[in-house]
């Protein structure tokens, strides 16, 4: 069964993901930092810089946001220019230039935010790309016939100079759902771009991080049943956003006011668990996860296991059970970047083939975009994994 719990406090609103009542992701917006990722605004260009083949744009931030020339130019004429040494970004951005742009990385110490032009605006089924006439659909969506009529619909509803990238949440929607999920987009695009035409100043022109619809477009998907929240704000909006895409038979929604559910739920134990290097196995053995600036490594230890038959089994069953509890912490941590994990040696390929099986059929409950790319030449496992957008 999977279920979301909506924890919300003084403090920040936490978001849980449970799975047969195990915690597989979790989510925190703290109330007083703000997340202006997808947010888009009207910025003016401050510094333009050809030696970093970049420019600083206020955005209204304490420090400047940065902006690549790969990011300055519509896609299309990326390639082109990138192969021509002597192009500038001085003859893309001038200073003062009024630019819309969207936040694609957070300000980190002492940088700015990382922005882009190629703007982004993601629906409970389809992300919205302007300015691009490109049609893609999720990996996981596998039916051939499938992934035609989808193609099919974004065809036929999608006006010219306008992209799409059709997510897994997409697949055996009714046509109607869809082309409306597209048309409400387009409408929001129209509202940005006329709101962006008449600012005379730096502004917000689109809050990507409203809560309820946030958790409606990532978390409310065919495979949630059940909600619990102890928000009655959060908890009505909810139900309305239920109720307006008829799931009102499918996801059951509970309001538990003046309630921990985090303690109710038993969730605290399983947090305090993710946050520890050392994680243990039911069968006696537990993996290690070191996280660097440049990747994170994941080691499988046999521990207090020590099985009843040869070597190779052993280590097949323990490598078996901490594939899915390694997919798992994937999940919950938020793990992104390049990944790599020390299984416990395995000399039949038939076995090593079984653990990658796993990973993969893991992969797929994940929301982000993993690459598993199997067994190196030094026994390891590698793989590399998007961040939640949420």
């Amino acid at each position: 069964m999977s279920e979301l719990v909506v924890n919300s406090t003084e403090e920040k609103t936490e978001l849980y993901v449970l799975e047969n009542n195990v915690i597989c992701e979790l989510y925190s917006f703290h109330k007083e930092s703000e997340n202006v990722t997808g947010n888009i605004y009207c910025g003016v260009v401050k510094n333009v810089v050809d030696g970093m083949q970049a420019a600083f744009v206020d955005i209204g931030m304490n420090k400047n946001a940065f902006i690549s020339l790969k990011d300055s130019i519509p896609k299309v004429d990326i390639t082109r220019e990138e192969q021509n040494l002597d192009f500038k970004i001085s003859s893309v951005l001038k200073e003062n230039q009024k630019i819309l742009v969207q936040v694609k990385k957070m300000p980190q110490a002492e940088k700015g935010a990382r922005v882009s032009t190629h703007i982004t605006i993601p629906g409970d089924y389809v992300v919205l790309m302007p300015n691009v006439e490109i049609i893609t659909i999720s990996q996981k969506i596998m039916a051939q016939n499938e992934k035609e009529r989808l193609l099919t619909i974004a065809k036929k509803t999608l006006p010219q100079n306008y992209g799409l990238i059709i997510r897994t949440d997409a697949e055996n929607v009714s046509d109607e759902k869809i082309v409306s999920d597209i048309k409400d987009l387009i409408k929001k695009w129209e509202k940005i771009k006329d709101d962006y035409q008449n600012s005379k100043k730096v502004m917000l022109l689109y809050d990507e991080h409203e809560i309820v619809s946030k958790i409606g477009r990532e978390l409310i998907t065919q495979k949630l049943q059940r909600i619990y929240c102890n928000n009655n704000l959060i908890y009505q909006g909810l139900k309305d956003y239920i109720t307006q895409k008829g799931l009102t038979d499918h996801v059951f929604i509970e309001l538990k006011e003046e309630v921990n559910l985090a303690e109710g739920f038993g969730i605290s134990s399983q947090i305090a668990d993710s946050k520890k290097k050392k994680v243990w196995l039911k069968s006696g053995g537990y993996i290690v996860i070191d996280k660097t600036e440049a990747l994170t490594a994941i080691d499988v230890n046999s521990g207090k296991y020590v099985g009843n038959a040869n070597l190779e089994s052993t280590a097949l069953e323990v490598n078996k059970e901490a594939a899915h509890e390694i997919m798992r912490q994937i999940r919950l941590r938020d793990i992104s970047g390049i990944i790599v994990v020390d299984y416990i040696d395995l000399q039949n390929t038939e076995d090593q083939a079984e653990i990658v099986k796993i990973m993969r059929e893991e992969a797929t409950k994940d929301r982000s975009k993993i690459d598993i790319k199997g067994y190196t030449k030094l026994n390891l496992v590698e793989l590399t994994r998007k961040m939640s957008n949420l």
